[in-house]
């Protein structure tokens, strides 16, 4: 390898190596945050080279902020501060490892993590189970604002009409804040309404949607779904979709589909359609003015087919310039952008959002229409735990520079806010390496499996499974699910493509041998009503569809919308 100085930037070498002295506590996502994004990028060849040093100091820095806590003394922690050190007392974690820490945290005690400046207290969507929170240091919350900078550079290169000023976005996402913290001052968020907190500071008036618009409360699921439909059919600039899951801007267009002259009606008069509380509607009535011009011209697409969309060409005349669309590629997220991505002009391209989840923001996308991505060396401390060797404890997790390509791994992450070996139960893949830094993809939790006359099938390995049968019969299934059975287990499917029923059970029995080791004893086939009554059941008053994410692995089997048994 050649002199480190030397491959780098001088500012990016000194933010990762040779901090100021002038601040010690500085976190290496901090340092680099201050230094021009554009160096960073230029730079990430370097880092992504250079991994493990960058990695052995991201690791050196957490564990000396965990110094003196009650975390550090409870797991010996104290006195630890480099890799050999870490693996000889880590274990890994679990989100019930921290509850209590988290707990007196809350209530006012502070150094349970880490001895650094609390930002926020992050709440999940609770999408799972229970709401779990989590602490998040200054440091921490700057680590995620600056993967979202390094993403959002790579997106700016990869597709260039996010640059453009003129044009609009459009972000679908849940906004849900809670209560203050302890000292009045943290705020308690959900972890998927710090995308709207974010809105104006990254993108000000290119968004079609407002903060303001997302911090009203008391607006139903469905109806909040109608006013989004609303302003976007009122900006003819509207560029770009963003979502978590792109199937919620697939329900929009199904409200356009259904209530488009509505929504027309009320674009000409400035007024909604939906109940809401008066205060509500009051905030929203300042920034939404009637619009008449822009109903003439949707009335007008309107009247040639009764109704404002019936294919692409429609989205096309209503938003000439929407370009993009941004939301979570893999595993059955993937499945349920790629449904919504047919509906679209063709000219929209589509790109991954990035790895990430309530503890952290965690890969790079690397090219467009791809769930792939590079993990961050700057951000957290990546290991990864063989998949096949679950259960084993004598096992020791793998840095990511000792990675497989092509294995199946359980993601474990040390944060900035104090994570240590915390298990995130998801299963990725390592699908290829840029440098020396693994290039990796979700495949689903860990949980989400069948346990099959004593073996174990992953949801991912059934999802595979479907994937070759798509391509062995040039179909697409828009759902897959599966459940166990008396005599094994069962697979339920949900396509809108004609299918020869005794070829398609021949395919899928010799690809399920091949992929997982059993033939499926039942195949259901669903009806084309039955994963929207899914995402249906899924959906409250405060939260839409952007942040659901189905299981394959389901507990029974569905009591209606089977269309075909097998």
């Amino acid at each position: 390898m050649q002199n480190r100085k030397t491959m780098y930037d001088k500012e990016i070498y000194h933010a990762i190596f040779e901090p100021d002295a002038s601040n010690p506590a500085s976190a290496m996502p901090e340092r680099l945050s201050a230094v021009h994004p554009l160096k960073v990028y230029d730079n990430l060849p370097s880092l992504y080279e250079d991994c493990e040093a960058v990695q052995r100091k991201v690791l050196e820095e957490i564990l000396t902020r965990a110094q003196g806590t009650a975390y550090a003394a409870d797991h010996d922690l104290n006195g630890v501060y480099t890799l050999e050190a870490w693996r000889n007392v880590a274990k890994a974690t679990l989100y019930a490892d921290y509850q209590p820490y988290v707990e007196r945290e809350m209530e006012g005690h502070i150094g349970q993590l880490y001895n650094a400046e609390t930002a926020l207290y992050v709440a999940t969507t609770g999408s799972t189970g229970n709401i779990k929170y989590f602490l998040e240091s200054k440091a921490g919350n700057t680590a995620k604002d600056f993967m979202m900078t390094v993403r959002g550079l790579y997106l700016r290169h990869t597709l260039p009409i996010i640059a453009n000023m003129e044009a609009k976005n459009l972000t679908i996402t849940n906004y849900a804040p809670l209560d203050n913290g302890h000292d009045k001052q943290t705020l308690t968020v959900r972890a998927s309404g710090q995308t709207a907190r974010n809105i104006r500071k990254r993108t000000g008036t290119m968004n079609i949607l407002s903060v303001e618009f997302w911090e009203t409360s008391g607006i139903a699921a469905r109806d909040r779904d109608y006013l989004i439909a609303v302003y976007a059919l009122n900006e003819a600039m509207f560029s770009k979709v963003c979502c978590n899951n792109l199937i919620h801007f697939g329900r929009i267009l199904d409200r356009i589909v259904a209530e488009g002259q509505q929504m027309i009606q009320d674009i000409r008069t400035g007024e909604f359609s939906v109940p809401m509380p008066e205060e509500a509607r009051s905030l929203l009535r300042e920034e939404f003015l009637p619009n008449p011009d822009r109903a003439d011209a949707l009335q007008a697409i309107y009247e040639k087919h009764n109704c404002l969309i019936t294919c692409p060409d429609d989205i096309e005349a209503i938003w000439p310039e929407l370009q993009a669309a941004m939301g979570w590629l893999a595993a059955s997220v993937g499945r349920d952008a790629r449904e919504v991505l047919r509906r679209l002009p063709k000219k929209v391209k589509c790109h991954d959002m990035g790895y990430g989840a309530s503890e952290g923001k965690l890969t790079i996308p690397m090219k467009l229409g791809s769930a792939a991505g590079a993990c961050a060396p700057f951000n957290c401390f990546y290991e990864f735990l063989p998949l096949e060797q679950k259960g084993n404890k004598d096992v020791q997790p793998l840095c990511m520079w000792e990675v497989e390509k092509g294995k199946h791994y359980e993601l474990m992450i040390t944060t900035y806010s104090g994570l240590y070996r915390y298990n995130m139960l998801d299963v990725v893949k390592v699908v290829d390496f840029v440098g020396r830094t693994p290039i990796i993809v979700f495949c689903g939790k860990s949980s989400d499996r069948l346990i099959v006359d004593g073996k174990t099938i992953y949801g991912y390995q059934i999802a595979d499974a479907a994937q070759v049968v798509e391509g062995q019969l040039g179909i697409e299934f828009d759902l897959v699910q599966a459940f166990v059975t008396d005599n094994g287990y069962a697979v339920m499917l949900e396509t809108k493509n004609q299918v020869n029923y005794d070829v398609l059970k021949q395919t899928i029995g010799q690809v399920a041998k091949a992929q997982c080791g059993y033939v499926p004893d039942t195949i259901y086939i669903m009806d084309h009503q039955y994963k929207d009554s899914l995402f249906t059941e899924r959906t409250r008053i405060d939260r839409g569809a952007c942040g659901i994410k189905l299981p394959i692995v389901i507990s029974e089997a569905p009591k209606q919308h089977i269309m075909q048994v097998l």
